[in-house]
Formats: structure tokens, sequence, C-alpha cells
């Protein structure tokens, strides 16, 4: 059967495309996969010590954007990035554009944490156990789940770059935001006191990577 020229090369052009297309997005896929690739630090604690979380102190509200954020807690941590998640955009990845699930203590152990996984999804995240190494209120007791707020533009683009297995020193506050229509974002307590394994809003004032 006869085909007009022109449409074969039309034709071939398009077939081209798409393959080169295909191409663009396995590699592309491939290469978010390698760079995101957990941090390995082998057997033991990495991150022996609780957060510190202080009251007591005098701070004004904070306003980012059309947010305005109230302090209730001075935080400081050194801790292992468990999990994280990047959010573009539901309703607060504009203010808090990644979660971080924070172990410390056996919590910090490639030992344990073989056997815990921490997935993140929907601003929430669940605990799940191939074996038990330890007891789901230990588990608790040595994690933090929050919400990142960077505090600027230094501390965004350190966000962005921070893998699993990270080992992090976050300094800054818990807050409770308020946004523009004037509904209230509560930061997680029992009591008077932080509970850190339930949402926190943390405003990141300074943020290191340290291995």
């Amino acid at each position: 059967m006869y085909v007009p020229l022109e449409y074969s090369k039309t034709n071939f052009n398009s077939t081209t495309m798409l393959k080169h297309l295909f191409l663009i997005l396995v590699l592309a896929g491939s290469y978010y996969l390698w760079d995101q690739r957990p941090i390995k630090h082998g057997v033991g604690i990495t991150a022996p010590d609780a957060p510190v979380v202080e009251r007591g102190f005098q701070l004004s509200e904070h306003n980012k954007k059309h947010y305005t954020l109230e302090p209730k807690f001075r935080l400081n941590t050194t801790a292992r990035v468990i999990s994280n998640k990047r959010y573009w955009f539901d309703e607060k990845s504009e203010l808090a554009p990644v979660d971080f699930v924070l172990g410390w203590g056996d919590l910090s152990d490639e030992r344990v944490l073989d056997q815990v996984k921490t997935p993140i999804s929907r601003r929430d995240f669940k605990i799940d156990v191939i074996r038990l190494p330890m007891t789901f209120s230990e588990i608790r007791d040595n994690l933090l789940y929050m919400h990142a707020i960077p505090a600027n533009d230094s501390v965004a683009d350190q966000l962005k770059s921070i893998k699993t297995g990270h080992i992090i020193s976050v300094r800054g506050y818990i807050v409770d935001v308020h946004d523009r229509a004037d509904v209230l974002w509560t930061s997680s307590r029992q009591g008077k006191k932080a509970k850190l394994d339930n949402a926190q809003y943390v405003l990141i004032e300074s943020l290191d990577v340290l291995d």
C-alpha cells in the first residue's frame, strides 16, 4: 500500500518524540529514586538524647505570609530522620512543605529501624512493625512527628535536601497556627506538655545536617 511521504515522516517524528519523552521520564524517575536513597549508619544509636522542650519564655507572635504563628514551646533537638514527605499542593504546603518523623535513643539504631517503619501520608503517619523490638509505648516515647515550617529561605532550601537517615539538629518553636480565615491548627498537647508523637507545627529557626 502506498503511504504518502509527508504522512510517513510525521508519523516517524511523533513516534521518535514519544520514545525520547519516555526515556527522559525514566531517567528522571531513576535519578529521583537514587537521590532519595536512605542514609545508612550501621548498627548503633546515632542520636542518643531526647529533645529539650521548654516553656516559660517570652516571644511575640510570628507572622509568615498570611499565617500567624503563636509559640507554645521552645524546641532543641538532635535526632535521626526516620521518614519524611514533601508536599506541593495541599492546604498546608505553602506554610509547612515537609513532614518529618524524627527518632532518638533506640529509635535511631538501624537494628530497630529495620523492624519499625513510620510511613507518612496525608499529613499523618502510622507505625508498621515487622518484629517488635520495642513496645509501642516505647516507640512513641522516642519519636517526634512535625510539620516543618521554615523561618527563612535558607532553612526552606535545607529542608528540601534532607533524606531518611540524616542526623539533623533543629532549633525553633512549637507553635499553633492561625490562618487568614481564623482557622486554628493546634500542635498536640497532653495537659501542659507537648505530645511529641502527635502532630507538632515547628517553626524552624536554624537547621543543621550533621551526617
